[in-house]
């Protein structure tokens, strides 16, 4: 399954395909293969697009996507995840627990934490909450388990980032790991005791919508926050499957999507979650458009849109390609999506002239 190239290939690296401590303190190599690795996320810095993958490769287009450049990377791990809150200001995740951050519109990078600096972070905010509550056995089995992420070292990827302005920023991965800041990243507070999870599942996707900040989270578990990120309560799980992501759509609703094609839409904040039948493909991505659409893209290398706020999709035709991974809207009737061989553009027709659901 070309699922295992995007979303698996992400986790199953962190453990043996990059071996962490020497990629962690290694640059990038720039490579003319750079536009064609493994790309997991795309993002918009202003009128330019930032794509982060396999190998630390962090690509940057001013022309929409038509083509690349490589710019240089203080890691060597993969890059999971990008999201700018500004044209300049911009951030990354991967694996190692790595963060990096840019301040020039993604021309040049700085690592500021890893795995290590994250386990530092729990561990002193376990220790906190257990002195709040000293006869808490939950707060002691958080510090056992803040004290084997350091003794495990920096082994357990960052999965997404996003950042709610300049100042206000979250970050969640695999285990259950969970930061936030409230000062442009110049701190961080570990929320991992917040996220009503105590068996530390993955974390692979954050959603701000307007009634909250969603994680999407495996075993079919979704969190909800309503109080800007600083704490997260489990919502009823629409399936068993894992789900890598959320789209809010336009009415207030709210869009889950996962694996084995698991698309489940909620109209009351996540109470109760309907099923939308789309395809057997996981989807791996998805996006609210400027004119209120939604788009999922898949492991197949399927991209499908709704008009109707998510209650149905129809497929956007498209040549065959590879596996999907990421999206973005680079101008009106225009996506770029990541994908396991790269970056490309796709094309969007009006929604009457595209192929019916």
């Amino acid at each position: 399954m070309r699922f295992y190239a995007v979303i698996f290939f992400l986790l199953a690296s962190a453990a043996s395909a990059e071996p962490v401590g020497d990629p962690l303190d290694s640059p990038s190599i720039p490579s003319p293969r750079g536009p064609h690795l493994m790309a997991a996320r795309v993002a918009k810095a202003g009128d330019r697009l930032v794509s982060v993958g396999e190998r630390g490769t962090i690509l940057l287009s001013d022309d929409q996507g038509q083509s690349w450049r490589q710019v240089a990377s203080p890691v060597r791990v993969t890059l999971t995840a990008v999201d700018f809150p500004t044209a300049r200001l911009g951030w990354a995740v991967g694996n190692g627990g790595v963060v990096l951050e840019s301040r020039d519109g993604g021309d040049s990078w700085s690592k500021r934490l890893d795995g290590d600096k994250l386990a530092a972070i729990e561990v002193e905010q376990a220790k906190a909450d257990l002195a709040a509550a000293p006869g808490d056995e939950q707060a002691r089995h958080r510090l056992r388990e803040a004290e084997g992420l350091v003794q495990d070292g920096p082994d357990k990827p960052l999965m997404d980032v996003h950042f709610f302005d300049e100042k206000r920023g979250l970050m969640v991965g695999t285990y259950g790991l969970a930061f936030r800041t409230e000062d442009g990243g110049g701190s961080w507070q570990s929320i991992m005791g917040h996220t009503d999870d105590p068996q530390g599942r993955h974390f692979y996707g954050i959603e701000a919508a307007p009634d909250g900040v969603y994680l999407a989270g495996e075993q079919g578990a979704i969190f909800k926050s309503t109080d800007g990120g600083k704490s997260f309560h489990r919502l009823a799980n629409p399936a068993k499957g894992s789900f890598f992501g959320l789209v809010s759509a336009p009415g207030g609703a709210v869009v889950a999507y996962g694996l084995r094609g698991a698309v489940f839409r909620s109209e009351d904040g996540g109470a109760h979650w309907t099923k939308v039948s789309v395809t057997w493909a996981s989807f791996t991505a998805g996006k609210r458009l400027m004119d209120g659409s939604l788009v999922l893209v898949d492991e197949g290398g399927g991209v499908w849109r709704s008009v109707d706020a998510g209650k149905s999709f129809a497929a956007v035709p498209r040549p065959d390609g590879p596996g999907l991974s990421g999206i973005v809207e680079a101008a009106p009737d225009l996506l770029v999506v990541s994908s396991d061989h790269g970056n490309f553009r796709v094309a969007l027709a009006s929604p009457s002239a595209e192929a019916p659901k």
